[in-house]
């Protein structure tokens, strides 16, 4: 009996070093595929800040509500000697024609969700790739659903989101910029025009204002930073801007990291505990010093 529970006590080292192993080569395993799953949302985030910032989203039905606001006839060439007009061409539609304000309010919101949307599917698309890559993440695969595409209610979150940033945008005016002397310009359009103008402006620029020009209308006319710079007039107000891209991003990176969970939710049932590699050791160090 003596030599049966020496030669057990003896071999639970090795067999605790053969349960270690495989520990954490489950850790490391695990370890890889949320990697994956952050690696291609982080690139996904990438994708959509360099859309906004790059002028994407001011084209299309977006760029086509604009011209409702600013007018398209030679908005340019009378830029110099018509500031004032074009002001109050600006200030009558978006506060006194509600129609002309919800279309370019829900264009904005389309062009994002389009482009949320496209984001969040490619990266669906890249992170079940590599899983279906790796011998470990094929077969949670398998039985998780439709991983491979996004969320069937990500077009809903989208718009509840950019809606709800669409009002933060006009809380941002109200609080920051329509009291001050420096944003006079926008005060005069009211908390709804240039809130609206402040949203045009996070689709036209990288950090401001600064040197930037959206080609539009398939590239024969160009909607220069002047426009915005005319109504805009000062750096208070393009920080403005700058806060409103930031809370939009924070925004879309909420619902990408929405999406990500999806992956984790099938990989954290099959993952071992954190802890347990070092519960195992010190259950070793306790079984030598209790011998």
């Amino acid at each position: 009996m003596r030599r049966t529970l020496t030669g057990a006590l003896d071999s639970v080292p090795r067999r605790a070093a053969t349960v270690r192993a495989g520990l954490a080569e489950q850790h490391a395993a695990a370890d890889e595929l949320r990697e994956a799953v952050e690696h291609a949302y982080g690139d996904a985030l990438e994708e959509v800040d360099e859309t906004v910032r790059s002028g994407a989203l001011l084209r299309g039905e977006v760029l086509a509500r604009w011209h409702d606001v600013v007018g398209t006839g030679d908005v340019m060439r009378a830029l110099e000697t018509r500031i004032g007009w074009l002001r109050d061409r600006l200030r009558s539609l978006v506060t006194g024609a509600p129609a002309a304000e919800a279309e370019l309010r829900t264009a904005v919101q389309t062009g994002v969700d389009a482009v949320v949307l496209a984001a969040a599917s490619r990266a669906a698309e890249r992170a079940a790739g590599a899983w279906r890559a790796d011998p470990a993440g094929r077969p949670l695969l398998a039985d998780s659903g439709r991983l491979d595409a996004a969320a069937p209610d990500l077009p809903a979150r989208t718009g509840e989101a950019v809606r709800a940033w669409q009002g933060e945008v006009l809380e941002l005016v109200r609080a920051e910029g329509m009291g001050k002397r420096s944003t006079a310009r926008l005060a005069s359009l009211g908390v709804n025009g240039a809130g609206l103008t402040v949203m045009i402006a996070v689709f036209a620029s990288t950090g401001g204002l600064t040197g930037a020009e959206v080609v539009v209308a398939g590239g024969t006319s160009a909607l220069s930073q002047k426009v915005l710079e005319a109504i805009f007039g000062d750096q208070a107000v393009r920080t403005l801007a700058a806060r409103a891209r930031e809370q939009l991003m924070a925004r879309v990176g909420a619902l990408l990291d929405d999406e990500a969970r999806r992956f984790e939710r099938v990989l954290a049932p099959v993952t071992p505990a954190a802890g347990r590699l070092e519960e195992l050791d010190a259950a070793v160090r306790e079984l030598e010093w209790a011998r």
